[in-house]
């Protein structure tokens, strides 16, 4: 049986939620959305107001009787910083409370690549002492805090990224491969409700990778290597595609293979190709090679998104709220 302590969290977590999911609202309607007693409302309001955590921003419209006050996440009450590396290029981003993008810019780190982001977590540590959470995304195999793939970022081999960072600032960080916070973000921005397994695929700079979710759970395997595609048995070149692009593959048969290897293992419903270009008005080319290989029964969807930035950076973004609360 769960202690009361126990039960407080998961209300407090559970308000808190339905509050980041409105701009505004009052405490009748959190207790709709959340299925809580009015009383515990109110009272998980009183505490949250009580850490500065939630702002009382006027009253609901009246309708007749007492107009109900209406309550929003205070934005500034934390901030989070959101890097993600591919290439040599790091992004940074401040986010707030209510997850809304308050600063960023970019910056080419090759060869300085902790040094550089050492350099941004202590100049936003400076300007925002409210710095609660930091996420770190990498265009690379990852497990434990450390970049594990040989092929990329050499430098940081052997590196606990995590526990270096948050032995130096006092704040919790995690760092993940970029393909498994993308397929994250992809899940929670679009409607996945009668949908149960998401499988995405992209080109960057650092080569071809994918991700998938299962009903809501982001399948990483047992070291996260779930995703690492130039280590399918698809042709001898797989590695120098990673090392130097898909100039001189049929990139319509490559992308097939990878589907087909989906569609046999995991059975998805939907996936998802990340534009670039390379497939650039080829889907129908690469649909129709699946087509002929795959029965009917078991073929996914499969569309096209040019919203790989949106779904990464959205990733991040409740990455690091899940660390704050």
């Amino acid at each position: 049986m769960a202690n009361s302590g126990t039960i407080k969290s998961i209300n407090i977590k559970s308000v808190l939620k339905t509050l980041s999911e409105h701009e505004s609202i009052t405490k009748s309607d959190i207790a709709k959305y959340t299925g809580l007693s009015f009383p515990t409302v109110s009272t998980v309001i009183e505490h949250l107001i009580y850490k500065n955590e939630v702002n009382e921003v006027g009253v609901e419209d009246s309708i007749g009787g007492r107009c109900a006050k209406k309550y929003s996440l205070n934005p500034m009450y934390v901030v989070s910083l959101l890097l993600y590396l591919e290439g040599n290029k790091l992004n940074w981003i401040v986010s707030d409370f209510c997850r809304n993008k308050i600063a960023s810019g970019n910056l080419n780190c090759k060869d300085r690549i902790l040094e550089e982001m050492d350099e941004i977590i202590y100049s936003i540590k400076s300007s925002y002492s409210q710095l609660a959470s930091i996420v770190i995304g990498v265009a690379s195999n990852v497990n434990n805090g450390k970049i594990m793939s040989h092929i990329e970022y050499k430098e940081l081999q052997g590196i606990n990224i995590t526990e270096r960072f948050e032995e130096k600032y006092g704040i919790p960080v995690i760092i993940e491969n970029d393909m498994n916070v993308a397929v994250r973000g992809y899940w929670d921005r679009h409607s996945s409700n009668d949908i149960e397994v998401v499988v995405n695929i992209y080109i960057g700079d650092n080569g071809m990778g994918a991700s998938m979710i299962i009903n809501g759970k982001v399948l990483k395997g047992k070291s996260n290597f779930a995703g690492e595609l130039h280590y399918l048995p698809i042709c001898d070149d797989n590695i120098k595609y990673a090392k130097e692009g898909f100039g001189e593959s049929d990139i319509v048969e490559y992308y097939g293979k990878v589907i087909q290897s989906y569609v046999s293992l995991i059975n998805p419903n939907l996936i998802v190709l990340y534009n670039n270009v390379y497939i650039k008005g080829k889907l129908e080319d690469i649909k129709n090679y699946c087509k002929v290989r795959i029965p009917e029964e078991a073929m996914a969807k499969i569309i096209l998104s040019d919203e790989f930035k949106e779904d990464y950076e959205f990733g991040l973004s409740m990455m690091a709220s899940e660390l704050i609360n």
